[in-house]
């Protein structure tokens, strides 16, 4: 589907956003319209009235790469792109199940202020339970374990509005009668006052139903704040057409990627050396120019190419002309003791990319290995327990484990 827009380009690199405002042209940016007017900044910090960051008419029934779909019975509840909007659909065969997208590949900087809108549709009234919500969450791994939402629903034969904070079992919620089958929901954040609002008229704390203080800096540690878009049912059949959103709009805000890279392992058997790099054009340049001296070896786990993860550390990266090989450690004491006591071995070329440290790491990540040879006077770093046990149970005498050198996905 084509559709005549000015179209606000998300670039997400390195760091935060660029953004790079265009004149009109023929767009669809995977499912999500972005639209603004002249060229009008690049490295933008806010975003100002009569602008915005993120739009989503979900015009072109898709789901697009910026969202991720998360369901808990895809055979009995789900979101979808149908209908030029986001609708719920379930059969009453359901037992609590949620379903919902999560922005994927970009999320809001807890740094800066921001505000967001969607409208919804809730027409249906029963016994059974049913719901649909705007929230905003900094678990990606389980956002309805961590989140603040407002919501509109039924239960009981009682129809009405609803906000919740979750955090594990700790649950604070209320709820209002409704008479109305459409409006909109409204969150914003003030990040200096470390307060989020949930609305139903507006944006701020005059038109705020629920001010949530302390959450986003304090329960939630300041991590980056990812969006959802969510709904569920508990034995409520949901037809398509009775329950839908549309128009999500993020007024203001700053987003950061947080997309995971491929870190790419090359082995050279002249220097007998591994080598780790994040970069596609290093990458690149190795398998197309160097070749004779660099085996491809595939990709051997994946880290942030930027430090927009708070958790995260850089992983620094050394290159010895005496040793003929790379060091890499997250370690900023060793790092600053190469810098000032070994520049004669060690020249320092700066940040390889960025993982967790130990004590950082959250669920699902999984501890890379450094070892020591004497012998070869080198390095070598693996995610793989089998590569691991193969060392240390056939290679300990030239392989000397120096224990765990960071966190990274698989």
């Amino acid at each position: 589907m084509e559709r005549k827009a000015m179209v606000l380009i998300l670039v997400l690199g390195v760091g935060h956003v660029s953004l790079v405002v265009l004149r009109s042209v023929d767009v669809v940016l995977q499912g999500a319209v972005a639209e603004a007017g002249e060229i009008i900044a690049a490295q933008a910090p806010a975003v100002s009235q009569g602008q915005f960051v993120v739009r989503d008419t979900f015009d072109d029934n898709i789901r697009g790469a910026m969202w991720r779909l998360l369901v808990d019975d895809p055979n009995n509840c789900t979101m979808k792109e149908i209908n030029r909007r986001l609708e719920l659909q379930a059969t009453n065969r359901t037992v609590n199940a949620s379903a919902g997208f999560v922005s994927s590949g970009w999320r809001l900087d807890p740094r800066q202020d921001f505000s967001m809108k969607v409208d919804f549709h809730y027409d249906l009234m029963s016994s059974a339970g049913g719901w649909v919500s705007l929230g905003v969450t900094s678990d990606i791994s389980d956002p309805w374990e961590k989140h603040a939402a407002i919501g509109v629903g039924c239960a009981d034969g009682y129809a009405h509005y609803w906000h919740r904070k979750q955090n594990g079992l700790s649950v604070n919620s209320s709820s209002a009668e409704r008479s109305r089958t459409n409006g909109t929901f409204y969150i914003s954040y003030n990040a200096e006052a470390d307060e989020l609002y949930l609305g139903l008229a507006d944006y701020g704390p005059d038109d705020a139903w629920s001010v949530l203080p302390g959450l986003v800096k304090g329960e939630w540690r300041n991590q980056p704040v990812f969006i959802w878009l969510a709904g569920g049912s508990d034995g409520l059949a949901v037809p398509s057409g009775r329950v839908y959103l549309d128009n999500l709009l993020v007024e203001t805000g700053m987003i950061i990627e947080t997309s995971l890279k491929e870190v790419h392992r090359f082995w050279s058997p002249s220097l007998e050396r591994h080598f780790y790099t994040i970069s596609e054009a290093e990458k690149e340049v190795l398998l197309t120019q160097f070749q004779h001296v660099w085996t491809y070896e595939g990709v051997v786990y994946h880290a942030f190419s930027n430090g927009s993860n708070p958790d995260t550390r850089p992983v620094y990266r050394f290159w010895s002309d005496r040793l003929s090989g790379h060091f890499y450690t997250i370690s900023e004491a060793e790092k600053d003791r190469l810098v000032a006591e070994y520049p004669h071995i060690w020249t320092f070329e700066g940040v390889a990319f960025y993982a967790y440290p130990s004590g950082k790491q959250p669920a699902g990540t999984r501890p890379v290995y450094r070892f020591w040879s004497p012998a070869r006077s080198a390095h070598f770093y693996t995610i793989s327990e089998a590569e691991r046990s193969n060392l240390l149970a056939n290679y300990s005498n030239v392989w000397m484990e120096e224990g765990i050198a960071w966190y990274a996905s698989e």
